[in-house]
């Protein structure tokens, strides 16, 4: 059945005959049977794949003259190609359908398959960049504002209801709470008043007597101190000379009373009371000049015992800086001697050297070259041994010296070069950097851009950048 095409196109199209007679220009090149010559590309000989590029495949009597010869052919050979190729999609309709279709279909699926390279890119870096997931948090957050205002509006009437009714209630408490603490806080008041008044008078009866207290034991101290001095004095003076009084006094009493009647009390302690005073101010005196004189020793034997630790302490450090002064001059002395005695082992060998050398020079300018010389002689054949030897250690080191120099140039290049790949990988990292940081600006902006203007202005200010405020047109108060 034939398709659907009106008028005579059809007809035309199945009666176009292209052939060599309707292009002259391209006759050699003709793929139809009608022309009376034989189809020349069925003479052409194939080459193998991969020259196909750069050699001429054509019959091998037509050699390549010149490149301008091989770039007509080419040329022609392509125009003849696409020629072909359109004539037959035209004698062809279905085909030439199926092949756009195809093309369309390859196109598509080049480009799903890029977007979709394009938007896995997106999810990796979103997924990997702290920064698009913090901007991925502030848009959701902006975007849940509104919904988070329309419920805060829906709630804001029963909760003033609530809190008007909490108000009501919290005023009547607030009522009964305040009487109550005004009665409370009342008796508080006066207890408390009551409580540091009394705290106040027993502090200053108490800082009085203390005060007294105070004076009357320094007053006693003062004197005590002054008649205890003063006695001490006196005792110390006149105790030798009284001793004896006293106790003959007290003998000659003693006997006095032996027969006589008792006495009041005041007046049996009168005398005795006197004894015992003078015998405790005795005892004491005697304490007291014997804590004196045992802190007067004790001290002095502190101390010499204090300066003869210093000065065997001194004397110590002494002999040990001695000791160590000694050993060190005792090790020096000994460098010195090893010194000169190796300096004089080294002169004399010097000398014999040198005294050897000018002898042998003596003999050989003495004696010349008349000495005869005997090939075959031991001492002929050990002179050009170590002569051979000397030459050939000479260029052995030559030969390691220049190895040695080519292996310097060899690690002086190679680490020339471990520096430029360094350095390449180096700014390979920036490269790749900057591009990373290129893909999430523009992806930052892509996202921003695929939001609606009231969520953009919902975004809190610092979570775009002033590039970004100024590429979407933000507000200028909200700008960082």
């Amino acid at each position: 059945m034939l398709p659907a095409i009106k008028g005579d196109k059809w007809q035309q199209q199945r009666r176009s005959r292209y052939g060599a007679w309707d292009d002259p220009g391209v006759s050699m090149f003709a793929v139809v049977g009608q022309e009376p010559l034989d189809n020349m590309l069925t003479m052409m000989t194939p080459l193998p794949l991969g020259t196909s590029d750069l050699d001429k495949e054509a019959y091998p009597m037509i050699h390549k003259t010149s490149d301008a010869d091989y770039a007509v052919f080419r040329t022609v050979k392509f125009h003849v190609e696409q020629l072909v190729f359109d004539r037959t999609l035209q004698m062809r309709p279905k085909e030439s359908q199926k092949r756009i279709d195809t093309e369309i279909i390859r196109a598509l699926v080049k480009e799903r398959r890029s977007e979709m390279v394009a938007a896995s890119r997106r999810i990796q870096l979103q997924r990997n960049v702290p920064e698009l997931r913090d901007l991925q948090l502030e848009i959701n957050v902006a975007k849940t504002a509104p919904e988070r205002q329309e419920e805060h509006a829906l709630g804001s009437e029963a909760e003033k209801q609530l809190e008007l009714q909490l108000g009501k209630e919290k005023l009547v408490a607030e009522k009964k709470t305040k009487a109550f603490r005004e009665a409370l806080m009342s008796q508080l008041a006066e207890t408390t008043k009551n409580r540091l008044q009394e705290q106040q008078e027993t502090q200053a009866r108490e800082r009085r007597e203390l005060l007294e207290l105070q004076k009357n034991y320094a007053l006693e101290q003062s004197q005590e101190a002054e008649k205890l001095a003063l006695r001490r004095k006196e005792l110390q003076e006149s105790l030798k000379k009284t001793t004896a009084q006293k106790q003959a006094a007290l003998e000659i009493e003693a006997r006095k009373n032996v027969g006589r009647p008792q006495r009041g009390i005041l007046d049996s302690f009168g005398p005795r009371t006197a004894a015992f005073v003078a015998k405790d101010m005795k005892r004491r005196a005697d304490e007291i000049q014997a804590r004196e004189i045992n802190s007067a020793r004790l001290g002095a034997e502190l101390s010499q015992i204090r300066r003869d630790r210093e000065t065997n302490d001194e004397l110590f450090i002494d002999l040990l800086e001695r000791e160590y002064h000694a050993k060190d001059s005792k090790k020096f002395l000994e460098k010195i001697a090893a010194q000169q005695a190796a300096s004089y082992a080294n002169r004399e060998q010097v000398c014999l050297q040198r005294t050897a050398a000018k002898y042998f020079r003596e003999q050989w300018a003495a004696i010349g070259n008349n000495i005869p010389r005997d090939s075959t002689s031991f001492g002929e054949r050990q002179h050009r041994l170590n002569t051979g030897r000397n030459a050939m250690m000479h260029e052995k080191n030559m030969q390691c010296h220049h190895e040695m120099v080519e292996l310097a140039i060899a690690n002086k290049h190679r680490r020339k070069a471990d520096a430029e790949a360094t350095c390449g990988i180096t700014s390979a990292l920036a490269q790749l950097q900057n591009a990373e940081d290129l893909a999430v600006k523009e992806e930052r902006l892509r996202m921003l851009r695929s939001e609606p203007r009231e969520v953009l202005n919902a975004i809190r200010p610092f979570a775009l950048t002033a590039s970004e405020h100024t590429v979407l047109n933000l507000e200028t108060s909200k700008r960082i």
